[in-house]
C-alpha cells in the first residue's frame, strides 16, 4: 500500500525520520541535602553587605533631630481635692479685728569665734585655709614699700652716674694733654725711611710669590700684601707732601 500511495521516486521517501532517544535520569546522591546544609555559608554580609536592600522611599528622608532620643510625654493628671470639713462662715456686720502694732523684739544671739576663710580646691571636698603661707592671701601687695624702687637700685644708679662723670672728666684731661704737635724735619724723614724699609720688605715678599696662584691661601696672601703696600705708598706720599709744604713756608 505504501508503494502504491507513495512511489519510490516520491520526495517523502528521502525525508529522514527523527528518532527521540530518552536519556536515563541523572544520578543524584542521597547525601546531597546533608552536604548542602553543612557547606552553607553563615556570613553572607561579612564584607559585601546584605544581598538585597530595600529601595528607600523618597518621602522617608533623614530629618533634623530624628535620631535623638525622645522623652515620653508628660501626662497631666487632674486631681480633685475634696474637703471633708467646711470652714466657718465669714462674720457679718461692721466687726473688724483689733489693730495691733507689732513690737520690736530685741534678740541677742551669741557670736561665736570668727572662722578662718577657706577654699575647697578638690572635687573630694579638701579645704585649704587662707593662712599666711598658703599663697592665697595677698600679703606681698599689701606691703608698705610695694611698687617702690628698691634702695640698692638707687645706690647702684648713683654709683654708675658718678663713675660716668669721672670718666668724662678723665677723657677731657687726656685730650688736653695729647694735643697735636708739629714734627721736625728729622723726625719726618726718619718716619719716611721706616715706611720705605717696610715697603721694600713687603715688595720682596710679593716678588717671591709663585707665578701660578691657584690655592685660596696663596690668593689671600697676595691680596693682603697688595693692600699693605698700597697703604704704605699713600702714607709715604702724604708725608713727603707735608714736608714740602713745611719747607716752602
Amino acid at each position: 500500500m505504501a508503494g502504491e500511495l507513495y512511489p519510490l521516486e516520491s520526495i517523502h521517501n528521502f525525508i529522514e525520520k527523527t528518532v527521540i532517544i530518552e536519556k536515563p535520569q541523572r544520578y543524584v546522591s542521597k547525601f546531597r541535602p546533608t552536604v548542602l546544609e553543612e557547606t552553607k555559608p553563615t556570613n553572607y554580609m561579612k564584607t559585601m553587605g546584605p544581598t538585597r536592600l530595600d529601595v528607600p522611599i523618597p518621602t522617608n528622608y533623614l530629618k533634623k533631630h530624628s535620631k535623638e532620643p525622645k522623652l515620653p510625654e508628660i501626662k497631666q493628671v487632674k486631681t480633685h481635692y475634696i474637703c471633708s470639713s467646711k470652714k466657718p462662715a465669714v462674720p457679718t456686720g461692721p466687726f473688724l479685728p483689733p489693730v495691733t502694732t507689732p513690737t520690736k523684739r530685741k534678740t541677742t544671739t551669741p557670736k561665736g569665734p570668727k572662722q578662718t576663710p577657706c577654699v575647697v580646691d578638690t572635687n573630694k571636698g579638701h579645704k585649704e585655709y587662707h593662712n599666711r603661707n598658703s599663697g592665697l592671701v595677698p600679703v606681698y601687695i599689701r606691703k608698705k614699700d610695694y611698687g617702690e624702687v628698691p634702695n640698692y637700685l638707687m645706690r647702684r644708679k648713683a654709683k654708675h652716674q658718678k663713675a660716668l662723670e669721672e670718666y668724662n672728666i678723665n677723657l677731657k684731661k687726656q685730650e688736653e694733654h695729647e694735643t697735636m704737635k708739629y714734627l721736625s724735619d728729622m723726625e719726618c724723614q726718619a718716619i719716611v725711611e721706616d715706611l720705605k724699609q717696610k715697603y721694600n720688605e713687603l715688595n720682596a715678599e710679593y716678588q717671591r710669590l709663585p707665578f701660578m696662584i691657584d690655592t685660596p691661601s696663596m690668593k689671600t696672601r697676595k691680596v693682603r700684601l697688595e693692600v699693605e703696600m698700597k697703604q704704605l705708598e699713600d702714607d709715604i706720599k702724604l708725608l713727603n707732601r707735608l714736608e714740602s709744604i713745611c719747607k716752602n713756608k
